[in-house]
């Protein structure tokens, strides 16, 4: 044995693998627990800059909206005083503001009360109810339609109310100026619809009005609460703040400030390899030092070993010195004792194997006389078995023999050959014929027992499916008139012929009906049907009775096996129809389910040979 084998099976490695698994699998869960914590942490870190980004965003928001309310207000002090003074003053001063809100990019109208032309809008109807009132309002087309729009009543106007509204539009130049103030990438979304956006990205615009379209985000907006979550791009995955604004309509718009996480994922990165280099340098030293204060500890043992392998030789007595007070020493103690145990025990036990030689050679006399008694007896349980399945096989064929030749007799007793008329020789030519046909079947069963024992090859022809199944539930209509069971053909018509052996599928096909029979003994349904799949025709018999086991759905081809009480059942029916569906090219399939019956299918290929 090479050096290196014979230290792949030390103790030395047995124990350092075992040791090095163990640290590896420690280290594994230690750096996961780690790169969680990490990642958990990185994650929260990304929230609360959202959130605090969030905030700023409100803030910038609530601006907006002072300032177009201020607009709306200083608009409507000018427009008034204007009407009012009507000196250059007022005018000026309206000029002033009316230059200033351009600027700022916000558009200052007037509108009269009932005049045409005037939005019917809720916050124009408080302004003409003498309140000022600030909303968002959604109007026109185009990436600016939500507005910040401010109202201010601006008194009388030639007997009617008049409002001054400020409208400050939130379209891609505010976004985009925000994103730049915000860091990141700002949307306006409405369910559904997409408003503007800063990002020039359609994919990530794409997979956030996906991941707003679930239920309980929208909701959360539409009960006005802001939302962070995240969500994974095409390109790079993004963390996301929402702020829900209310229109004056009541329809709720997404205010959406979405930035990249890949520092996120490359922080993450950079500590998991961190902690992997970390890890394997430690283990490496570790496992370095386990591997050699194992080796100082085995170094004594491997001369127990080579001791150990001379007493295996039979040189009983020898000893080991001792040195030490610890473990290996109260070893080296015990083997010296056992060495000295071993020599001793050693003339014992050749004493002890001359008197056992003999005794086993007489108990091995018993046990072969044992032996041919019990071959015995198993042949003869065999063929007990045997007879019982021949008389439960035969059983039916042969009450129809008996059944024809008792409406013979007792049609014909009284008569007397002068009296026996041409329809009375027809009948009896038809009894003898059933009689004949059961006859060969019953030859037919006892051929197919012989099936167990030998393998042979039988006539066959051409064969109509239903005609065959015809005749087995011709032959077995009393069965269903004692039991109360129900019939159901459902038999496809203008199915091809197929090569088989008809007594042979006739005896498959009794036997399935007469188990499904048993298997209701409080009566039911039996339905059969038959139809052609591909290049095979298929005979399915399905009963609404007990089932059949899980764990026994494989043993019921067996022979001898059966579910059945004792003495009702042999176990052979199965198996023999097995053995004939073989021959035939075929197979049969079973589904049960206890409780719920069971369909056995019986498959026979067109142009398979029967063997």
């Amino acid at each position: 044995m090479s050096p290196l084998r014979r230290f792949s099976k030390s103790l030395t490695f047995r124990i350092g693998s075992i040791f090095i698994i163990l640290l590896l699998v420690t280290t594994a869960a230690a750096v996961l627990s780690i790169r969680e914590f990490i990642r958990k942490d990185l994650q929260e870190g990304t929230r609360k800059e959202m959130v605090d980004v969030m905030k700023r965003m409100e803030a910038d928001l609530l601006r907006l909206r002072n300032e177009a309310l201020l607009f709306a207000q200083f608009a409507a002090r000018t427009a008034l005083a204007k009407d009012q003074a009507r000196d250059q003053a007022a005018t000026t001063l309206q000029i002033s503001v009316i230059e200033e809100s351009r600027t700022k990019e916000i558009e200052i109208d007037e509108f009269a009360e009932g005049k045409a032309g005037t939005p019917e809008w809720e916050v124009l109807r408080r302004g003409f109810a003498g309140m000022q009132t600030v909303d968002y309002v959604v109007r026109g087309a185009g990436a600016a339609r939500l507005h910040v729009l401010a109202v201010a009543p601006a008194g009388f106007r030639d007997g009617g109310r008049r409002v001054i509204t400020a409208a400050m539009p939130l379209g891609r130049e505010f976004l985009r100026r925000e994103s730049a103030n915000l860091g990141g990438d700002v949307t306006l979304l409405m369910k559904g619809e997409l408003i503007a956006s800063s990002s020039s990205c359609a994919d990530c615009i794409k997979c956030l009005d996906r991941a707003l379209a679930d239920g309980t985000r929208w909701a959360a907006l539409d009960a006005g609460k802001p939302i962070y979550f995240t969500f994974d791009c095409r390109h790079e995955p993004q963390a996301v703040v929402v702020l829900p604004a209310r229109t004056f309509d009541g329809k709720t718009v997404a205010m959406v400030l979405f930035r990249s996480r890949q520092a996120e994922v490359s922080a993450l990165d950079h500590a998991t390899l961190g902690l992997l280099g970390g890890t394997v340098a430690f283990s490496a030293v570790v496992t370095v030092a386990f591997m050699l204060l194992t080796s100082r500890t085995v170094r004594p043992l491997r001369e127990l070993t080579r001791l150990s392998l001379k007493i295996s030789e039979g040189k009983y007595g020898e000893t080991v010195p001792v040195a030490g007070e610890d473990e290996v020493a109260e070893l080296a103690l015990a083997f010296n004792r056992m060495s000295a145990s071993l020599k001793e025990a050693s003339r014992e036990i050749s004493e002890w194997n001359m008197l056992l030689e003999s005794r086993v050679e007489e108990k091995t006399r018993e046990l072969e006389k044992v032996h041919r008694e019990m071959v015995d007896v198993e042949k003869l349980a065999a063929i007990g078995q045997l007879a019982a399945g021949v008389a439960h096989e035969l059983n039916n064929p042969l009450s129809g023999i008996m059944g024809y030749a008792d409406v013979a007799i007792e049609r014909y007793r009284e008569k007397t050959p002068e009296r026996i008329t041409p329809e009375d020789a027809s009948r009896m030519v038809v009894y003898f014929t059933h009689i004949q046909s059961l006859t060969q079947r019953c030859r037919a069963i006892i051929l197919d027992m012989l099936t167990f024992a030998r393998h042979h090859t039988e006539e066959t022809g051409d064969l109509a499916l239903n005609d065959v199944i015809g005749q087995t539930l011709a032959f077995l209509d009393k069965q269903f008139d004692r039991t109360h069971i129900d019939l159901a053909l459902d038999l496809a018509e203008g199915m091809p012929t197929l090569k088989g052996n008809a007594t042979q599928l006739q005896q498959v096909f009794t036997n399935l009906i007469i188990n499904a029979i048993h298997a209701m003994p409080r009566g039911g349904t039996l339905t059969v049907r038959s139809r052609m799949t591909g290049e095979a025709l298929e005979v399915a018999f399905q009963d609404v009775g007990v089932g059949i086991e899980p764990g026994l759905q494989r043993r019921i081809f067996e022979p001898f096996f059966t579910t059945k009480p004792v003495g009702e059942g042999t176990g052979l029916g199965l198996s023999v129809s097995y053995g004939i569906v073989k021959r035939h090219g075929g197979e049969i399939r079973v589904t049960s389910e206890p409780g719920r019956g069971s369909v056995f299918t019986v498959v026979l290929p067109l142009c398979a040979p029967v063997n």
